[in-house]
């Protein structure tokens, strides 16, 4: 049923809105998941998930390291009864996913490559190996490297994306942006980029363009990527069949 999750989590009010704008900001890109093998690269306790199989995928395997998310994620998928199409699985903090090459139609990443402090480029690569021919990778909710405004972790600071780690982190906290004794490093303070996630891509591709807004079509004509100065760009890159 569409509304099983909103079902279970009827009595919390923070849950269920968060659910609702998962699922409705996924619904956008439904075609990259109906009737396919997806994977959710850190899943969490399986929010996204649940939106995935409520949006018709086939079947959907999440993989998450923190081993308390996996254990909630797990009684919710029992009590849902959605075990015959969804699983949760942890893993380890590498870079190195338990799956052979070419093992699903599509992997989604959704907001997670921000909160990876030993970088994105081993994580990408291994997300594009178990991806099959014809298949999508997609990156989403993930701040963009690229502007020089900090909208995710200090609520609108200026050059924090361009400066050095440990500079950015004592000028967010002096401005009492961020708290001296939280993590910094999964913080999300620095984001993902198109060409940084496009180097790690090994093969051919295609990317998908966004259309939505009039920025998008002028970068396209330039020969830019649509989604290049997008606050939270939404990358879609299609393994050509000539990547096998």
């Amino acid at each position: 049923m569409p509304t099983a999750f909103l079902e279970y989590v009827k009595d919390d009010p923070i849950e269920h809105d968060r659910f609702l704008a998962l699922r409705e900001g996924l619904n956008l890109l439904r075609p990259y998941f109906h009737n396919r093998k997806v994977l959710d690269f850190g899943a969490s306790y399986g929010l996204s998930i649940c939106a995935l199989t409520e949006l018709g995928a086939n079947h959907v395997i999440g993989v998450e390291p923190d081993p308390d998310r996996v254990r909630r994620g797990h009684q919710i998928i029992r009590n849902l009864g959605i075990e015959h199409k969804a699983q949760l699985v942890q893993i380890s903090y590498d870079a190195i996913l338990p799956f052979p090459e070419c093992s699903f139609e599509t992997v989604l990443a959704n907001a997670v490559l921000e909160r990876i402090p030993s970088g994105h480029r081993p994580y990408v690569r291994e997300m594009w190996r178990v991806i099959k021919p014809g298949g999508y990778l997609i990156i989403r909710e993930s701040p963009n490297k690229y502007l020089p405004i900090d909208l995710h972790t200090t609520g609108g600071l200026w050059l924090i994306p361009w400066m050095p780690k440990e500079l950015a982190r004592r000028y967010a906290i002096w401005r009492g942006r961020f708290r001296h004794d939280a993590d910094w490093s999964t913080s999300g303070w620095r984001g993902i980029g198109y060409y940084e996630i496009e180097g790690c891509l090994k093969g051919p591709y295609k990317l998908i363009s966004e259309t939505g807004r009039l920025r998008h079509r002028l970068l396209t004509k330039l020969g830019l990527p649509a989604s290049l100065f997008d606050p939270y760009p939404t990358l879609i890159f299609q393994k050509t069949a000539a990547a096998a």
